[in-house]
């Protein structure tokens, strides 16, 4: 215990004796988390907003109009047996038909000769898919179902969205994976440097017999300590930031909603802190290496 009293007190040490590097590398290790932190969020959000449009593209399915109104509705019975359709919502062709009115406005009286008895419209239902990219295999089962006429769905906006979503999702994987990269090394010289200013305090370690664990330790609980400061501090950062850009993007990038950053709050945390403390031991550990050799 008094051992690992001391190793804590010379990590705390070692950050104070050395504040100049101390506050570099967090400041450093702080920057890169948010550059990467703020890549991820919004990668997230235009993929969350990507789906969201993919599964409000409806398909409107048109029964055989030799149906009446009660045969038409106990379809519905029949859909909910797939299992793609995330929902269902029955169109009366009458409704329809002044829904259609109220669209019109002004020029709804050319519909004045259409009543119950003659309407033109015919019975639909109306479905948004669970998964789009199924899309072709649903459409299929739908219009296997006995007693629907034809299926009008934007097959085309499906296919080109899914393809949108996965060329996004490949090149925001790049973007994330390349700035890891560069933060990892970035933070990794930073490290290195601080260690290079205290090469002849662990040579004189290593000269009166201290073992390789018995030096590694202190540096790797400043490393532990300045990742968890530079993580707490970048999710500060990122949570004012990520507000300001709630803000400016609610109301000027259409079909581009952020997710509150109170539902991310928490793996926002975790996660930079846990990378914080990742990148701040490793940092120590592999940068004191080389001076261990004496």
């Amino acid at each position: 215990m008094r051992r690992f009293g001391y190793y804590w007190k010379e990590g705390f040490r070692n950050i104070f004796k050395h504040g100049f590097m101390s506050v570099a590398a967090v400041l450093i290790m702080a920057a890169c988390l948010i550059l990467t932190g703020t890549v991820t969020l919004i990668a997230y959000n235009i993929d969350l907003s990507i789906t969201d449009l993919q599964q409000s593209n409806e398909i409107v399915v048109f029964i055989d109009e030799s149906l009446t109104t009660r045969e038409a509705r106990s379809l519905g019975s029949d859909f909910n047996r797939i299992d793609n359709i995330a929902t269902i919502e029955f169109e009366d062709r009458d409704v329809a038909l002044e829904k259609y009115r109220e669209e019109l406005g002004e020029d709804a009286d050319i519909l004045d000769s259409f009543d119950s008895s003659n309407n033109p419209l015919r019975n639909s239902f109306i479905f948004t898919l669970t998964d789009p990219t199924i899309a072709d295999e649903t459409i299929d089962q739908i219009e296997a179902v006995d007693g629907v006429d034809y299926v009008r769905a934007d097959e085309n906006v499906i296919s080109k969205l899914v393809q949108v979503q996965r060329v996004f999702n490949i090149v925001a994987l790049a973007m994330i994976v390349g700035l890891a990269v560069i933060s990892i090394f970035i933070i990794a010289n930073t490290v290195k440097l601080a260690m290079f200013a205290r090469r002849e305090e662990i040579s004189i370690q290593k000269i009166v017999g201290a073992t390789n664990w018995f030096i590694r330790w202190p540096f790797v609980i400043e490393g532990m300590v300045l990742g968890l400061v530079a993580g707490g501090l970048a999710f500060l950062a990122e949570w004012g930031l990520y507000t300001e850009l709630f803000n400016i993007a609610g109301g000027v990038i259409p079909y581009f909603k952020l997710v509150l950053f109170d539902s991310v709050r928490w793996v926002v945390l975790g996660v930079y802190c846990g990378a914080g403390v990742l990148f701040g031991i490793g940092g120590a550990v592999t940068s004191i290496r080389k001076f261990m050799d004496v």
